[in-house]
Protein backbone atom coordinates (compact mmCIF):
# COMPACT_ATOMS: atom_id res chain seq x y z
CA UNK A 1 0.00 0.00 0.00
CA UNK A 2 2.45 2.07 0.93
CA UNK A 3 4.48 1.53 -2.62
CA UNK A 4 1.17 2.96 -4.54
CA UNK A 5 0.61 5.98 -2.43
CA UNK A 6 4.29 6.56 -3.48
CA UNK A 7 4.04 6.01 -7.22
CA UNK A 8 1.15 8.44 -7.24
CA UNK A 9 2.71 11.42 -5.22
CA UNK A 10 5.55 10.98 -7.86
CA UNK A 11 3.27 10.93 -10.62
CA UNK A 12 1.29 13.52 -9.32
CA UNK A 13 4.09 15.53 -8.61
CA UNK A 14 5.45 14.57 -12.57
CA UNK A 15 2.40 15.79 -14.20
CA UNK A 16 3.28 19.51 -13.78
CA UNK A 17 7.16 19.13 -14.13
CA UNK A 18 6.19 17.94 -17.63
CA UNK A 19 3.83 20.79 -18.33
CA UNK A 20 6.39 23.37 -17.19
CA UNK A 21 8.13 22.27 -20.03
CA UNK A 22 5.93 23.44 -22.72
CA UNK A 23 6.28 27.16 -23.29
CA UNK A 24 3.89 29.74 -24.73
CA UNK A 25 6.49 30.17 -27.80
CA UNK A 26 6.77 26.19 -28.37
CA UNK A 27 2.56 26.55 -28.77
CA UNK A 28 2.69 29.83 -30.55
CA UNK A 29 5.00 28.19 -33.56
CA UNK A 30 2.43 25.11 -34.16
CA UNK A 31 0.11 27.80 -35.14
CA UNK A 32 -1.10 31.30 -36.63
CA UNK A 33 -3.50 34.09 -36.30
CA UNK A 34 -6.40 33.27 -37.53
CA UNK A 35 -6.74 37.01 -38.53
CA UNK A 36 -3.64 38.00 -40.36
CA UNK A 37 -2.06 34.24 -41.14
CA UNK A 38 1.51 35.38 -39.52
CA UNK A 39 2.97 32.45 -36.73
CA UNK A 40 1.27 33.49 -33.99
CA UNK A 41 4.95 33.84 -31.58
CA UNK A 42 5.05 36.85 -33.72
CA UNK A 43 1.35 38.10 -34.41
CA UNK A 44 0.65 41.12 -32.38
CA UNK A 45 -3.22 41.34 -33.34
CA UNK A 46 -5.76 41.18 -30.29
CA UNK A 47 -6.89 37.94 -31.12
CA UNK A 48 -3.62 36.65 -31.45
CA UNK A 49 -2.69 38.35 -27.81
CA UNK A 50 -5.56 36.72 -27.03
CA UNK A 51 -4.67 33.28 -27.79
CA UNK A 52 -1.51 33.68 -26.91
CA UNK A 53 -2.83 34.58 -22.76
CA UNK A 54 -5.45 30.84 -23.59
CA UNK A 55 -2.28 29.22 -24.32
CA UNK A 56 -0.67 30.09 -20.84
CA UNK A 57 -3.63 29.56 -19.14
CA UNK A 58 -3.86 26.21 -19.89
CA UNK A 59 -0.26 25.29 -19.65
CA UNK A 60 -0.80 26.69 -16.25
CA UNK A 61 -3.75 24.25 -15.74
CA UNK A 62 -1.02 21.28 -16.96
CA UNK A 63 -2.48 20.64 -20.61
CA UNK A 64 0.26 19.38 -22.92
CA UNK A 65 1.37 20.95 -26.35
CA UNK A 66 -1.19 18.93 -28.49
CA UNK A 67 -3.78 19.20 -25.89
CA UNK A 68 -3.46 23.06 -26.07
CA UNK A 69 -3.46 23.06 -30.37
CA UNK A 70 -6.06 20.67 -30.28
CA UNK A 71 -8.43 23.20 -28.08
CA UNK A 72 -7.11 25.95 -30.81
CA UNK A 73 -8.36 23.58 -33.58
CA UNK A 74 -11.69 22.93 -32.20
CA UNK A 75 -12.13 26.93 -31.56
CA UNK A 76 -10.71 28.14 -34.66
CA UNK A 77 -10.68 25.10 -37.30
CA UNK A 78 -7.51 23.66 -38.65
CA UNK A 79 -6.40 26.70 -40.74
CA UNK A 80 -5.06 28.09 -37.78
CA UNK A 81 -2.35 25.31 -38.07
CA UNK A 82 1.02 26.34 -38.93
CA UNK A 83 1.69 23.22 -40.77
CA UNK A 84 -1.41 21.38 -42.42
CA UNK A 85 -2.15 17.80 -41.18
CA UNK A 86 -0.44 14.54 -43.18
CA UNK A 87 -4.24 13.41 -43.76
CA UNK A 88 -6.99 13.81 -46.05
CA UNK A 89 -7.18 16.83 -48.63
CA UNK A 90 -4.29 18.77 -46.74
CA UNK A 91 -1.66 15.88 -47.53
CA UNK A 92 -2.28 17.30 -51.46
CA UNK A 93 -0.12 20.34 -49.90
CA UNK A 94 3.01 17.75 -48.64
CA UNK A 95 2.57 15.93 -51.80
CA UNK A 96 2.21 18.36 -54.98
CA UNK A 97 5.67 20.14 -54.04
CA UNK A 98 7.38 16.52 -53.37
CA UNK A 99 6.28 15.74 -57.01
CA UNK A 100 7.05 19.35 -58.74
CA UNK A 101 10.64 18.07 -57.16
CA UNK A 102 10.35 14.30 -58.41
CA UNK A 103 9.25 15.75 -61.81
CA UNK A 104 11.91 18.33 -61.84
CA UNK A 105 14.56 16.10 -61.60
CA UNK A 106 13.42 13.81 -63.57
CA UNK A 107 13.82 16.48 -66.47
CA UNK A 108 17.04 16.96 -65.89
CA UNK A 109 18.77 14.36 -68.12
CA UNK A 110 16.49 15.04 -70.90
CA UNK A 111 17.88 19.00 -71.06
CA UNK A 112 21.40 18.18 -70.65
CA UNK A 113 21.54 15.38 -73.73
CA UNK A 114 18.79 18.16 -74.94
CA UNK A 115 21.96 21.39 -74.41
CA UNK A 116 24.49 18.64 -75.50
CA UNK A 117 22.76 18.51 -78.73
CA UNK A 118 22.40 21.96 -79.29
CA UNK A 119 26.18 22.73 -79.00
CA UNK A 120 27.81 19.61 -80.13
CA UNK A 121 30.38 20.69 -82.81
CA UNK A 122 29.67 20.50 -86.66
CA UNK A 123 30.46 16.96 -88.03
CA UNK A 124 32.09 16.57 -91.83
CA UNK A 125 29.84 17.15 -94.43
CA UNK A 126 27.04 18.21 -92.44
CA UNK A 127 26.12 21.84 -91.98
CA UNK A 128 28.54 22.55 -95.35
CA UNK A 129 26.97 23.94 -98.37
CA UNK A 130 27.29 22.19 -101.80
CA UNK A 131 28.90 24.22 -104.99
CA UNK A 132 25.44 24.43 -106.53
CA UNK A 133 24.07 26.41 -103.53
CA UNK A 134 27.65 28.25 -103.42
CA UNK A 135 26.63 29.38 -106.81
CA UNK A 136 23.13 30.31 -106.41
CA UNK A 137 24.06 32.75 -102.99
CA UNK A 138 26.82 34.16 -105.45
CA UNK A 139 24.38 34.92 -108.00
CA UNK A 140 21.31 36.15 -105.15
CA UNK A 141 24.42 38.51 -103.59
CA UNK A 142 25.78 40.00 -107.13
CA UNK A 143 21.91 40.79 -108.47
CA UNK A 144 21.20 42.57 -104.89
CA UNK A 145 24.78 44.72 -105.17
CA UNK A 146 23.76 45.74 -108.27
CA UNK A 147 20.21 46.75 -107.17
CA UNK A 148 21.43 49.17 -105.22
Amino acid sequence: MRWLLLIVAALVLALPAAAMGVTVGEVAKEVKCPTCSTPLNVSEAPVALDMKEFIADRIAEGDSKQEIIDALVVEFGPSVLAVPPKEGFDLLAWLVPLGAVLMGLALIPFLVRSWRRRNRPVEAGVGVTSPDELERLERELRRRSAGK
